[in-house]
């Protein structure tokens, strides 16, 4: 049986024993699209020995999966905390900036070189301000994301959507604490979408969705 993979280069193709995505290098469009590890598989006498290694290999690629997952569960959730509070420190740089403007430069220089001081200062604290806005919406947004897929399943009472039961869903677990805050951001971009101005929501959203299709 011939293949129409590419020969002599390093590619990644489904197995056609264990229907994994494998490491494989073809030499000739003859090549067995089987990888090493069920080449022993090969022959009818060997289904029961060839069933139970694929399960364990099932398993493993899919415990490598959470495990990435979970990864990425713990570092949204850093990213928006620290999203958060870099916001709140601009903002008060931002209010501290514009009472130096106000108090000090009306002693101190003349109108026109006041004006453009503060507004020299005010935009770069607002650019730092928009930047950092831009990042903990971005990281709410995987969040977001995140929730979407590891929360109460209402139809199966104590299991996660995933398919988990809830005390074993280790996303679900990272999750919970920043539900309430995802919750809060999500409410607030929400009516901004609604008033027409700028606001955070991945394309994804449902929100985002709804108000393309008016």
């Amino acid at each position: 049986m011939t293949h129409s993979y590419p020969l002599y280069q390093a590619i990644r193709a489904q197995c056609f024993c264990c229907q994994a995505l494998q490491s494989f290098t073809f030499t000739s469009a003859t090549d067995q699209v089987v990888c090493a590890l069920c080449l022993h598989h090969l022959g009818g006498d060997k289904a029961e020995r060839r069933d139970a290694e694929h399960v364990q290999l099932w398993l493993a690629q899919y415990a490598d999966l959470q495990e990435v997952h979970r990864m990425g569960a713990e570092k949204a959730a850093v990213a928006a905390a620290e999203a958060a509070a870099t916001i709140l420190t601009l903002t008060g740089q931002l209010d501290d900036l514009r009472g130096l403007v106000a108090g000090r430069f009306d002693r101190t220089v003349s109108g026109e070189l006041r004006a453009v001081l503060e507004n020299d200062l005010v935009r770069r604290a607002e650019r730092r301000g928009m930047l950092a806005l831009r990042q903990r919406d971005w990281a709410m947004a995987v969040i977001w994301r995140l929730g979407m897929l590891h929360h109460d399943d209402p139809a199966r009472l104590g299991s996660c959507a995933c398919g988990r039961a809830i005390m074993a869903c280790a996303e679900g677990r990272v999750l919970d604490p920043q539900r309430q805050a995802v919750s809060d951001w999500e409410k607030k971009n929400l009516a901004l979408l609604a008033a027409g101005k700028r606001h955070g929501l991945p394309d994804d959203h449902p929100g985002v969705a709804a108000a393309g299709a008016w």
